[in-house]
C-alpha cells in the first residue's frame, strides 16, 4: 500500500513539474520578445537611424522566432510525456482491477485424472487444470481441493466448474467446506458454474454421485479454483 502511493505522488509530480517548465517557458518567450522590442527602440532613438531599427527588429524576429519554435518543442514534449503518465496510469488502474485468481490442487481423497486444456494459441495461449473422473452407475467421489499457498490468508471465492459432456447421465455434487454445504447442483448435459465465499488458506471438499443413466462409464469434467477478494 505504501510504494503504491509512493508511485502515484510521483507521477503527479511529474505531471506538475512538467507543466510548471511549459508555463515558465511561455513566460520566458514573452518576457525576452519585449526585453528586445524595448532594446531596438532605446538604440534608435539614441543613434537616430531607423535602418538600424529595422535590422534589430528582423533580428530580434529571428530570436523570437527560435525561442518559439523551443517553446513548441517543449510544449509537445510535455503533452506527450502526461499522455504516456495517463496512459500508464490507466494500465495500472486497469491491471489493479484485474482479478487475482489460481488454480486449487487435490489435496486428498479420490484423485481424478488431471489434464491441462488449453485456449488460444502461439504465446496467447493459456492452460487450465481440468479435473476428470470417470463415474460408473451409482459411483461416488470425494475429493479436497486446496493447495493456495499464499501467507498471510486472504478472502475471496472458491470456484468450480461442472460439465457432464458426452453421456445423458444425471450427476448430483456438492461442496462441503467446515463441514456445512456451501454449493451444490446437479449436471446433466450442460456447464454449471458455482462460486462461494472462503479464505485462502482453507480447503473443501468435493463430492459427486451418479444416479443412473445408460453409459457404462460418465466422464465428469471439473475446474476448480480460488479468486482473491480486495
Amino acid at each position: 500500500m505504501f510504494w503504491d502511493w509512493v508511485e502515484r505522488v510521483s507521477w503527479v509530480a511529474g505531471i506538475i513539474s512538467a507543466v510548471i517548465a511549459l508555463i515558465a517557458s511561455l513566460m520566458a518567450s514573452r518576457s525576452a520578445a519585449l526585453a528586445t522590442r524595448q532594446m531596438t527602440m532605446l538604440v534608435a532613438a539614441a543613434t537616430d537611424k531607423p535602418e538600424l531599427l529595422q535590422k534589430l527588429e528582423l533580428e530580434a524576429r529571428e530570436r523570437s522566432e527560435a525561442v518559439q519554435r523551443r517553446v513548441r518543442t517543449v510544449v509537445v514534449s510535455t503533452v506527450t510525456m502526461i499522455a504516456s503518465l495517463g496512459a500508464i496510469a490507466f494500465a495500472a488502474v486497469m491491471l489493479a482491477n484485474l482479478p487475482d485468481h489460481v488454480n486449487t490442487k487435490v489435496v486428498g481423497g479420490d484423485a481424478p485424472r488431471t489434464v491441462q486444456e488449453c485456449n488460444g494459441g502461439g504465446e496467447a495461449t493459456v492452460c487450465a487444470p481440468v479435473h476428470v473422473y470417470e463415474l460408473a452407475a451409482g459411483a461416488k467421489v470425494e475429493t479436497r481441493f486446496g493447495g493456495v499457498g499464499r501467507t498471510p490468508a486472504r478472502t475471496g471465492h472458491g470456484g468450480l466448474s461442472v460439465e457432464l459432456p458426452g453421456c445423458e447421465s444425471e450427476v448430483r455434487w456438492h461442496v462441503v467446506l467446515d463441514g456445512r454445504t456451501v454449493a451444490e447442483g446437479v449436471s446433466r448435459d450442460v456447464l454449471v458454474r458455482n462460486e462461494f465465499p472462503m479464505t485462502s488458506d482453507r480447503e473443501y471438499t468435493f463430492v459427486a454421485e451418479r444416479a443412473g443413466g445408460d453409459c457404462a462409464t460418465t466422464e465428469l469434467r471439473v475446474r476448480t479454483g480460488f479468486t482473491f477478494g480486495d
